[in-house]
């Protein structure tokens, strides 16, 4: 007899470290586990508004007293169901939802991601995964990345190597080598780690410098001209982040060490010359583990995450790859819908028994506990 697969309508959502709004998607997920094909319904954004401000104080470490904690992870789960119901409301009811929450600490065996799922549970009557990150980080792991399974399912390719890199608050990527010949080893091969700032560094100088919230466009820096004595000072600081070898957090900020490297600079100058660090700082720390750059295979890197819509950004890693730098538009994947479709993929996965971090990656051990916080529907109920 054969099993029919039927396909489920899962969204994600993601609060990302730059906290600059909630970023949710619905997916279409066809099959079971990692054998499973995602496609991209719909997207949709909501601003976090006077929200902005109170994570930041969590996530700066001012001091909440735990009636204002619980309160902050309620409201976060509220400003939630806005652009979730969109989605319903455009989609259908949704089968499961993958929350990310927002990180307000992450510092290696202890990471806090903020939401109360259980008001979005109720508030749709359906599933709800959440914590996807804590049992990794109980079996030893760091707990980050978490996306190199994802972006497995999501940009491997039969005989191209991929690079996804993701331009968020920090910087992280993935690389995947081609299918092999022994295809049970292909997962085992991806390699995944985090490299540096990046938008939480521009968009601190934008702030302190430029009276703006961020650098629309890459404008600023776009006027500005790179130095060179400054950018050597702020590379070894990014250079420090690169090889720490472990996921970047709590404590990995360093905006008043970046802030101090570029302190003689004008606005433009500063934005102009801390891009340049953070390109090459990236290319630096792809291009040693990743062999096909020197062999001249054939690759492909994808570019993601709000960086990703900074011209500035994406000419200064063109520098460094040449012609190989495309979006992650070019694969039928929006750039800023990257996170919020890694969500639905690993809840899924997790809601189907799979484990969602790589041992290779987060250097995890063994568990025998399933990854996520997950409510689930009563299905007695109508």
């Amino acid at each position: 007899m054969t099993t029919q697969r039927r396909t489920r309508l899962v969204f994600g959502a993601m609060t990302g470290t730059s906290i600059d709004g909630i970023d949710t998607a619905a997916v279409s997920v066809r099959g079971r586990g990692l054998r499973a094909r995602v496609t991209l319904c719909g997207q949709a954004h909501a601003p976090l508004g006077a929200l902005t401000e109170r994570l930041r104080s969590a996530q700066r470490q001012f001091p909440l007293t735990a009636g204002e904690f619980v309160a902050l992870a309620r409201d976060l789960a509220i400003a939630h169901i806005a652009p979730l119901r969109q989605l319903a409301e455009t989609h259908g009811a949704p089968d499961l939802i993958a929350l990310h929450g927002q990180t307000l600490f992450h510092q290696p065996p202890d990471s806090l991601q903020l939401i109360d799922a259980s008001v979005v549970a109720h508030a749709f009557g359906c599933s709800v995964i959440s914590n996807l990150r804590a049992v990794d980080l109980a079996a030893g792991g760091q707990g980050a990345p978490i996306t190199p399974l994802s972006d497995w399912m999501s940009f491997r390719a039969k005989k191209s190597w991929r690079v996804v890199i993701n331009l968020g608050g920090f910087c992280n990527a993935t690389v995947i080598p081609p299918e092999p010949i022994e295809r049970s080893d292909w997962i085992g091969s991806v390699r995944g780690f985090d490299l540096c700032l990046c938008n939480q560094l521009l968009d601190h100088l934008a702030r302190t410098r430029a009276n703006a919230p961020f650098d629309a466009d890459g404008r600023i820096a776009a006027a500005g001209k790179v130095h060179a004595a400054p950018l050597t000072a702020l590379r070894a600081h990014l250079d420090q982040q690169r090889r720490a070898g472990r996921s970047l957090g709590t404590a990995d900020e360093i905006l008043a060490a970046g802030s101090s490297a570029l302190a003689d600079l004008n606005p433009s100058d500063a934005l102009a010359t801390a891009t340049r660090g953070i390109c090459e700082t990236i290319a630096a720390g792809i291009l040693e583990p990743c062999p096909a750059f020197a062999s001249g295979a054939s690759v492909k890197v994808l570019v993601a995450g709000g960086g990703a819509k900074n011209p500035c950004l994406m000419h200064e890693l063109s520098r460094a790859f040449g012609k190989r730098v495309h979006t992650t538009d070019s694969v039928g994947i929006p750039a800023e819908a990257r996170e919020t479709i890694a969500m639905a993929v690993l809840g899924t996965l997790a809601a189907d028994g799979v484990s969602i971090t790589l041992p290779a990656v987060t250097h995890r051990g063994a568990t025998q506990v399933l990854d996520g916080c997950l409510l689930r529907a009563n299905p007695a109920r109508p």
